[in-house]
C-alpha cells in the first residue's frame, strides 16, 4: 500500500478503536480531580516515563538509521525530563513514587519485546504518543493549576515531537508489506494493553473517590 495511503488506514484505526472505549480507558483523569486523587494518575505517569526512557533507550540501539537513532535519543532524554518533573510534583503534593502497577509492567514488556523498527515506532510513537497528546490537554483542565504548569512547561510540547517521530518512523520503515503488516499488529497489541492500563489506574481511583468508573 501507498505509504501515506497506509498512515492515514493505520491513524483511522486507531482512533476508530479508542473512540468506542469508556471515558476513563484512555486517560488517567477523565475529570476534575482533587491533588490528592490526582496522585494515583500523577503516579502512573511518572512510571510511564521512568520505565519508558528506559525501554526507548534499549530500542535506539535497535535502530538503524543514524538519523532516527538520534532522534530517538532526543525522546529518551524527553522521558527522563518528565519522569523528574512527575516526581518532583507528586512529592510537593505529599506522595511517593510508589510501585508501577502490574498491567504497566505488562503494557512495557510487551513495548520491549518488538523487534523490528516499524514496529515499536507504531506501537510507542504514533499510538501511545497520539493518545498522551490527548491526556496532556486534559491534564490542563482537569488537574489543579500548578500540576497543569508542569505539564504546560515541561511535557506537552515534547509529546508532539513523539508523534512526528513516529509519522517519519512509519513512513521510512514501512515500505514494504511485510512490514506494514507488523506495524499494524503492533499497533493493535499496543492500544489493547493500554487501555487494560489505564483501567486498572480508573479501578484504582474509584476506589479511593467511592465511585465506580468503569463503563
Amino acid at each position: 500500500m501507498e505509504i501515506q495511503k497506509f498512515i492515514d488506514q493505520l491513524g483511522k484505526e486507531n482512533e476508530e478503536f479508542f473512540a468506542k472505549q469508556g471515558r476513563w480507558a484512555t486517560t488517567y483523569w477523565a475529570e476534575k480531580m482533587t491533588p490528592e486523587i490526582a496522585l494515583q494518575g500523577l503516579k502512573v505517569r511518572y512510571w510511564n516515563e521512568y520505565i519508558g526512557f528506559e525501554v526507548i533507550g534499549r530500542f535506539m540501539f535497535r535502530v538503524p538509521d543514524p538519523k532516527f537513532r538520534v532522534m530517538v535519543g532526543r525522546q529518551v532524554g524527553d522521558e527522563a525530563k518528565h519522569a523528574y518533573y512527575m516526581e518532583k510534583r507528586i512529592i510537593e503534593l505529599g506522595g511517593n513514587v510508589g510501585e508501577p502497577m502490574p498491567e504497566q509492567l505488562e503494557f512495557w514488556g510487551t513495548i520491549d519485546k518488538l523487534i523490528y523498527p516499524e514496529e515499536f515506532f507504531a506501537a510507542q510513537q504514533f499510538t501511545v504518543e497520539t493518545q498522551s497528546i490527548k491526556r496532556n490537554e486534559q491534564a490542563l483542565k482537569n488537574l489543579d493549576p500548578i500540576t497543569a504548569d508542569v505539564f504546560r512547561n515541561h511535557i506537552n510540547n515534547d509529546e508532539v515531537f513523539h508523534v512526528k517521530l513516529g509519522n517519519m518512523g512509519l513512513a521510512h520503515y514501512c515500505v514494504t508489506e511485510e512490514a506494514q503488516r507488523r506495524a499494524t499488529v503492533a499497533c493493535r497489541i499496543a492500544r489493547e494493553k493500554h487501555v487494560e492500563m489505564a483501567i486498572a489506574n480508573a479501578k484504582i481511583i474509584g476506589e479511593l473517590t467511592g465511585k465506580s468508573l468503569i463503563d
